[in-house]
Parts: C-alpha cells; sequence; structure tokens
C-alpha cells in the first residue's frame, strides 16, 4: 500500500473527488484496512462527519468559486493576477504535453489543481519516469503546495479535511526531501494579496 505511486494516487483522489463519490468511499475503505494509524485516523474521521458537512468542507476548499480560503490550483499562486488558466497553467500543460500524458476531466478546470498533479506524479512514477515526477513537484507542485495546504488545514470545517491536508503536506515533503529535491523558486502572490 505504502509504495509511492499509489500514495500519491490516493492522495490525489481524496483532494480532487467529492468525499461522498465512489472514487474516494472507495479509497477511504482502503484506507480503513491498512495498520497504519495516521491512515485508518483519516478514514475515521470521514466517518464520524455527516456527509453534507464534508462536501460543504470539500466545495469552499478544493471546489468551489468566488472567495476561497486555500485555492487548489497552483496559477491562483503563481500568477501575479492570480489568475486561473494564467501562465503557471499553461507552463504545467506544456510539462503534461511533453510528456506524453493526457489530463482530461470532462470539467472546465485548470490542470494545475492539487489533486490532479498528485495523481499526475502517481502516472510519471508508474511510468518509472522518477525523474519527470520529481521536475512535475519541484518545478509546479512544491512551489505552492505547501502555503495551500497549510491553509486548508488552518481553514478546514471539519477534522477530515483537515487531517488530510495536514498528512498530504507531510507526505509531499517526506517524498521531496527523501528524493534530495531542489524547489524552484517562485513567487507566492495569493500570499500578498491577503
Amino acid at each position: 500500500m505504502h509504495n509511492e505511486s499509489t500514495l500519491f494516487r490516493l492522495i490525489g483522489g481524496l483532494l480532487f473527488h467529492s468525499p461522498t463519490s465512489e472514487t474516494a468511499q472507495n479509497i477511504l475503505n482502503s484506507f480503513s484496512a491498512q495498520d497504519d494509524k495516521i491512515l485508518k485516523n483519516i478514514a475515521e474521521s470521514s466517518q464520524q462527519c455527516e456527509a453534507d458537512l464534508l462536501e460543504a468542507d470539500f466545495f469552499q476548499l478544493l471546489q468551489g468559486s468566488g472567495d476561497m480560503p486555500s485555492p487548489p490550483w497552483g496559477s491562483a499562486y503563481l500568477d501575479k493576477e492570480n489568475a486561473l488558466f494564467g501562465s503557471s497553467t499553461l507552463e504545467f500543460r506544456e510539462f503534461i504535453r511533453d510528456k506524453g500524458l493526457q489530463c482530461d476531466t470532462g470539467l472546465r478546470e485548470p490542470e494545475d489543481h492539487i489533486g490532479l498533479m498528485f495523481m499526475l506524479t502517481s502516472l510519471l512514477l508508474e511510468q518509472d519516469d522518477v525523474a519527470g515526477a520529481n521536475q512535475l513537484l519541484s518545478q509546479h507542485l512544491m512551489p505552492f503546495a505547501p502555503y495551500m495546504l497549510t491553509a486548508m488545514q488552518n481553514n478546514a470545517e471539519t477534522a477530515f479535511y483537515a487531517q488530510l491536508a495536514e498528512f498530504s503536506l507531510g507526505w509531499l515533503e517526506y517524498y521531496c526531501e527523501d528524493q534530495q529535491l531542489v524547489i524552484t523558486e517562485r513567487r507566492n502572490y495569493w500570499q500578498e494579496t491577503e
């Protein structure tokens, strides 16, 4: 269970899909079946919360529009105007294309959603493209993910999303340290607007 690509895929699924979706429920069921205490706690926290509260928290943190405390799109942080589909999205889109990956969710949404980025990292690792996965992390995800996930943890109204944010950030930091990644320094424009 704890191989790297699987963990990136499962975390990405929980960050991208509604908590009541079949995908999220399958992931949470797999977490419940693990010996890992942290994964079990995440699964239990989702079960101890009413579905409508989880949905509301998901919407305000990871899917909504307007004023969001922790927008899940990299371009909200990395583009000067905080514009979705901005220059950082275009850079990430080019990276995806150069890697021969497809990223069509059927939604009109920027490809630089944190959940999609986790899942694309998983796909690259499954293809044994560790260098590509590390490039995605160091150049596209890590320049904004620590700030976004910390804001998500601080603004979550459910224990589930607070724990998921904390675990996601911890996993990213562990993986990046283990791989000795040098994170690209990029200006965080979102932080400046607050």
